[in-house]
């Protein structure tokens, strides 16, 4: 008897004690890329606690904030989603409180474009290439991605966050005129930049030699002709790798370019025997001799 009546007394020293949930939980403000929440203290808790707020869909982890906390700002969410949030308490032994919740938040769009346009320099050019960064646009929101522009035609758009990019297949000894603009997750698009101009220098004509051949290739297929092709980069006598082309032939066929990296390249072969020529080219124009892998597709 005196040992069960012990077991019950640890039983219910030990019991989870969940208490009420934080109070009259709202949205305070919310912009196209925020939400304000706030709460009231819970009417019943287990001592000292934190706070645990969290929010779907791709809000971040939980936020744990200090039992003095009656607010708190979600950041870079995204114009127009739909989002779910709740709150509840802790206490220092584990213990949580019941949870309050909000849903079917639904962020207003976007309207507004970049007010600034982005300012670009040039920090490298080579005889067929050009590496350029950018100071972001200012914006309400933080979600910019880049379009770039050479000799007044779209050339290519680079993702969110992203502040440089590599131009390529520029012809040598030859002038262009660049500007880049801003684009928010709406699409709204801000001022171009002011115009940017470059000249490539003619190929050194002391390289004469091409890349080394490419080793350790690999191919891997995913039970159909869909193959993923690897290997270890080539060199240069002057090129550094990040610079050199690599074209890949799958039966005789140009398939794919890859710059400066060691794949993968993905492509489709055909059922049955396929031939895989990989070149290295540096910015000369010089080509190695190709890697061949034959690979076999059921």
């Amino acid at each position: 008897m005196l040992l069960a009546a012990g077991l019950a007394f640890s039983s219910t020293a030990f019991a989870a004690s969940k208490g009420s949930a934080p109070g009259n939980f709202r949205v305070v403000t919310k912009t196209a890329y925020t939400v304000t929440l706030a709460w009231s203290p819970p009417s019943s808790t287990s001592g000292d606690f934190n706070y645990y707020l969290w929010g779907a869909y791709h809000v971040g982890p939980t936020v744990i904030l200090p039992k003095t906390a009656t607010s708190y700002t979600f950041t870079a969410l995204y114009p127009g989603n739909s989002y779910t949030f709740g709150i509840y308490t802790k206490d220092a032994r584990g213990n949580a409180s019941a949870q309050a919740n909000l849903s079917g938040i639904v962020l207003p769009r976007d309207t507004t474009p970049p007010t600034t346009a982005p300012v670009v320099s040039f920090d490298e050019v080579g005889a067929n290439y050009a590496i350029l960064s950018w100071t972001p646009a200012q914006d309400d929101g933080p979600h910019l991605s880049t379009q770039i522009y050479l000799n007044g035609a779209f050339y290519y758009g680079v993702g969110r966050g992203v502040t440089n990019a590599t131009l390529r297949f520029l012809q040598p000894a030859t002038s262009y005129s660049l500007t880049v603009r801003a684009v928010d997750f709406s699409n709204n698009t801000g001022p171009f930049s002011a115009p940017v101009n470059l000249t490539t220098p003619p190929p050194n004509p002391a390289d004469v030699s091409p890349p080394s051949v490419p080793t350790n290739v690999w191919a891997e297929t995913f039970g159909d002709t869909e193959t993923h092709l690897r290997w270890t980069q080539s060199t240069d006598n002057f090129d550094a790798q990040a610079h050199i082309r690599y074209d890949i032939y799958v039966n005789g066929v140009l398939g794919d370019i890859i710059f400066g990296s060691g794949g993968p390249s993905i492509f489709y072969g055909e059922f049955g025997q396929n031939v895989i020529e990989l070149f290295a080219t540096d910015t000369a124009g010089n080509t190695s001799e190709p890697a061949v892998v034959l690979l076999s597709l059921p």
